[in-house]
C-alpha cells in the first residue's frame, strides 16, 4: 500500500477486534490482519446434531462488563448453566454426589476446616498482590520461584483438597500443578475475583452464563462491521519499525501504519521478524510462556435424559481423561448436550489418539454415571488446540517458575510503535475472552495517545 495508515491490527480475535472497533471509533484509518481463515481467534463456531456451537471459548460471567455490553449491543441472548441436581465428584479414590457445584459436601468435616485454612492462605497471598503489577509485590520473587504443587504440598496435608487444587489448576490453565508458577496462579486469580468466582458456574462465577447462538457469532458481527478493513489468510511475518514507520508484511502485501498492534498469543510472537529486535527480556517472556493444552469435546443426546435422573449433567473426576464437563443443552429442551474437556496432561496424552477412541472414552465416563442412555449418542465432536496453528494451544499462556519475575514486566511494555494486546496481557480476567477485551482496548488507547 502506498498510503500510511494509523495503524494495523495484527489478529482478529477478540482482543484484536475490539482495538479495531474503538480505533475506527475514533475515525483512524487501519486495517486489521488474520492469518487463519475466520475471525474469533481461541473463540470457534461448530456445529453437532445440526446445532450451532462454541468449540472454543463460551462461557460469560455477570462480572465480564465489556463481552456483557457487546451482546447487548448485539442482542445475543444469554441463558445460565444448568446446575439443578447432583454432581459428580472423584477426588483422591473418593467417589460422591453433591447438590449443584457445593463441593464441600464432599468433605469431611475435618476436610471442611482445612478447605477454610487453605482458601484464607489463598485469600492472604492475593490480598498483597497488584494484578497489574504481581512483580513489584515484596514477596514476588518468593512466590514465583516455586510451583503450585511444591506450595500446595507444603500449604495442607489433605491429599483430596490437593487433588481438588490440581484439577482446578488443570481447569484454569490446562497444565499441572507443578508447571505453573504460584505467582502466576495468584495473579491469575486476583485478575478473576477469586478463586471462588473463577470456578463457579453458580450466579456471578466464571462458568456462570451460555449464549443462545454461541459467542462466535460476536466475533463475526464485530467482524462484519469492519467490512474491507478486515484481511483474512494474511500471516505477517514481519514487521519492521526502524525508520519511524512501521512496514507490516505479509506474503501478498505491504502495509505502512504509524502504530502497529500485535493481538496474538505472545507464544506465537517468534513467527515474526522484527527490526529492530525485540528487547532481550521481552523475547525471553514470549519464548518461555507456554500454552496450555485442551482438547474440548461435544456430544449429543436426544435429550437431557440425566436430569430425569437426578444428575445436573457435571462429572469432575482427578482419575478420568475427559473431565471437567458440563450440561450445555440449550433451554427449550431440544437437544440434550455435554460439554466438557481433556486438559494438560490428559490433552496431551489423548492427542495422540483419534477422534474415535476419544468419542469412546467420553461414552464410557457418561454411562459409567448416566447409565446405558449415555451408550447411543445423536453426535460428537471434539477439536484439539494444541494443533491449531494460530494457537498451539488454549486456553491461554501460562507462566512457569522464574518467569513472571523476571521477565513479567515487559508484557504489555510497547516496542517503538509497536503495542501488544491478547487476552494474556490483561490485568482484569486474562485467559478470558473478557480479558481479551480489556487488552485490546488498553492497547487502542495507548495507539490514540501515540497518533496525537
Amino acid at each position: 500500500m502506498d498510503s500510511t495508515l494509523d495503524a494495523v491490527v495484527i489478529g482478529a480475535g477478540f482482543s484484536g477486534l475490539n482495538a479495531a472497533r474503538i480505533l475506527r471509533g475514533e475515525g483512524k484509518n487501519i486495517v486489521v490482519l488474520e492469518a487463519r481463515d475466520r475471525v474469533g481467534g481461541r473463540t470457534k463456531h461448530g456445529q453437532i446434531a445440526g446445532l450451532d456451537i462454541d468449540l472454543g471459548g463460551m462461557w460469560l460471567a455477570p462480572s465480564q462488563v465489556r463481552l456483557v455490553e457487546l451482546a447487548d449491543r448485539m442482542n445475543v441472548g444469554r441463558y445460565p448453566t444448568y446446575l439443578a441436581g447432583k454432581s459428580v465428584l472423584t477426588m483422591a479414590g473418593k467417589t460422591g454426589l453433591v447438590n449443584g457445584e457445593d463441593f464441600t459436601e464432599f468433605l469431611t468435616i475435618q476436610e471442611k476446616i482445612q478447605a477454610y485454612l487453605l482458601l484464607r492462605k489463598i485469600n492472604h497471598l492475593l490480598s498483597a498482590l497488584d494484578e497489574a503489577d504481581p512483580w513489584g509485590s515484596p514477596q514476588s520473587k518468593k512466590l514465583d520461584s516455586t510451583s503450585v504443587e511444591i506450595w500446595l504440598c507444603e500449604a495442607t496435608k489433605s491429599e483430596r483438597l490437593r487433588s481438588l487444587i490440581r484439577v482446578i489448576c488443570a481447569s484454569l490453565f490446562c497444565a499441572e500443578t507443578s508447571q505453573v508458577s504460584l505467582l502466576f496462579f495468584l495473579n491469575y486469580l486476583k485478575g478473576g475475583g477469586g478463586l471462588e468466582s473463577m470456578i463457579s458456574a453458580d450466579t456471578g462465577g466464571g462458568q456462570n452464563l451460555l449464549f443462545h447462538g454461541g459467542v462466535h457469532q460476536i466475533a463475526r458481527n464485530m467482524a462484519q462491521e469492519l467490512g474491507s478493513t478486515l484481511r483474512l489468510n494474511e500471516p505477517v511475518h514481519s514487521i519492521d519499525v526502524s525508520n519511524g514507520i512501521a512496514v507490516v508484511n505479509t506474503q501478498s502485501a505491504q502495509f505502512r501504519a504509524r502504530r502497529v498492534i500485535v493481538a496474538v498469543p505472545p507464544t506465537l510472537t517468534n513467527k515474526i521478524n522484527f527490526n529492530p529486535p525485540l528487547p532481550s527480556a521481552q523475547t525471553a517472556l514470549h519464548t518461555r510462556l507456554s500454552m496450555g493444552s485442551v482438547i474440548k469435546f461435544w456430544i449429543a443426546y436426544p435429550t437431557p435424559f440425566w436430569r430425569q435422573q437426578g444428575f445436573n449433567g457435571s462429572i469432575v473426576r482427578d482419575d478420568r481423561p475427559a473431565s471437567p464437563c458440563f450440561d450445555v443443552s440449550p433451554p427449550n429442551g431440544e437437544l440434550g448436550l455435554i460439554a466438557g474437556f481433556f486438559e494438560a496432561d490428559h490433552a496431551i496424552h489423548a492427542g495422540d489418539s483419534n477422534t474415535l477412541h476419544r468419542r469412546e472414552t467420553v461414552i464410557a465416563m457418561l454411562a459409567a454415571h448416566f447409565g446405558e442412555q449415555a451408550l447411543n449418542p445423536l453426535d460428537y465432536i471434539d477439536v484439539d488446540w494444541s494443533r491449531e496453528e494460530w494457537s498451539k494451544g488454549c486456553y491461554g499462556a501460562f507462566a512457569p517458575p522464574g518467569v513472571m519475575s523476571h521477565y513479567g514486566n515487559s508484557i504489555r511494555t510497547p516496542h517503538h510503535s509497536i503495542h501488544w494486546a491478547g487476552t494474556e496481557t490483561a490485568t482484569q480476567w486474562a485467559g478470558y475472552i473478557e480479558g481479551a477485551l480489556q487488552a485490546g482496548e488498553r492497547a487502542a488507547h495507548e495507539v490514540l495517545r501515540g497518533l496525537r
